[in-house]
């Protein structure tokens, strides 16, 4: 009967080893990413279950007030944004301006709110402003929204409605230079096209360069008759 000789017994030891370590890692590192996607799902789960209750509170609100309410008891979701935006709005509508920026500025401030969320309460600030009075700040409120261009869907209305603010004040200008970037954007877009309308209105009713008058020669004076 043939025996192992010692030579081989030690390769069999040496692969068995070199499979431990290799197994080993890996299922180490199949327990992990079993781990993080099992957490990752856990989290999810509690962020829908914080959403619907939030959704819960800020259906029985019914004025500003309780919107606000509503969305200080979930400040870190999204519906406790979409409840100060419907609390702004409905102080504006009722003329209360001084809450309406509160709560339009509340949802700026917050580092967490979504873009699709910040341009609506920056456009609703900006409003805001204007109707109490305070252009230049009304004007800056929008830029801030203009000035994303293409990342944006309410650039352009921004850039026209900064454009509208210019034009109540007279600053031709600055109007002019406003609607020409407001044109470069999405063509497809009807501020766009409302600006390149304004542009051609602009431009047709200034008047032409007048053009220089040539400088006739004045005949020569007489000249003045010596006293006798």
């Amino acid at each position: 009967m043939a025996t192992l000789e010692s030579d081989d017994a030690n390769i069999l030891d040496t692969e068995s080893i070199n499979w431990r370590l290799v197994v080993y890692p890996i299922l180490a590192a199949l327990v992990v990413v079993t781990g993080g996607f099992g957490y990752y799902y856990y989290l999810q789960n509690q962020r829908e279950q914080l959403e619907a209750s939030a959704r819960a509170a800020v259906v029985q609100a019914k004025t500003p007030e309780e919107l606000v309410k509503a969305a200080g008891q979930f400040p870190t979701t999204d519906q406790a944004t979409l409840a100060l935006l419907s609390a702004a709005d409905g102080s504006f509508a009722k003329q209360d301006y001084a809450a309406a920026i509160q709560d339009y500025q509340r949802i700026i401030q917050t580092v967490t709110t979504d873009a699709d969320l910040r341009d609506p309460a920056q456009l609703g600030l900006a409003s805001s402003l204007e109707a109490n009075g305070k252009i230049e700040d009304a004007i800056k409120a929008c830029l801030e929204v203009a000035q994303r261009g293409d990342k944006s869907p309410y650039a352009p209305f921004a850039y026209t409605t900064v454009a509208r603010l210019y034009e109540q004040r007279g600053d031709k200008d600055n109007e002019r230079q406003i609607l020409t970037v407001a044109a470069s954007l999405d063509p497809d877009s009807a501020f766009v096209k409302q600006a390149q309308l304004l542009l051609k209105q602009m431009s047709a009713a200034q008047p032409p360069p007048t053009a220089a008058v040539p400088a006739t020669n004045a005949p020569a004076s007489a000249p003045a008759a010596s006293p006798k």
